[in-house]
């Protein structure tokens, strides 16, 4: 199992995800990694395109840099173990840097991504 089975996972994941299949997306994913995927910050919105920038292959680990292009442009790392014959991924990290807003929010000034509204603190007490 090299870069090629490797690559394959990754496009395999990263177009599980665009598509919104949270299920077919976590069975590429080790169980800690699927509870980490939380943590990870990304912008909402549709994503039209998906595309696997580079893959590196070390013997039973690796990384995949995927490029989501949609409603904001940005590059998720994932890193990926060889588990009883199968790549999967152990976790992932939104690249620095890599966030970018499509040309027609760059033009009108709208270039940082919305934040998810926090909900209000209701005491049961």
């Amino acid at each position: 199992m090299g870069a090629e089975e490797l690559r394959a996972a990754a496009e395999a994941h990263a177009g599980a995800r665009a598509r919104g299949d949270w299920a077919a997306s976590a069975s590429y994913m080790t169980p800690q990694a699927v509870v980490l995927l939380g943590s990870v910050k990304l912008p909402r919105g549709k994503v039209r395109k998906v595309r696997v920038l580079d893959v590196a292959c070390d013997g039973a680990s690796g990384t995949a840099d995927v490029r989501y292009d949609g409603s904001w442009s940005y590059v998720v790392r994932t890193r990926w173990q060889l588990i009883d014959g199968y790549w999967k991924a152990t976790a992932s990290e939104l690249v620095a840097d890599s966030l970018r807003a499509p040309l027609w929010r760059r033009l009108i000034g709208r270039t940082t991504p919305p934040q998810e509204p926090v909900a209000e603190r209701k005491d049961l007490s």
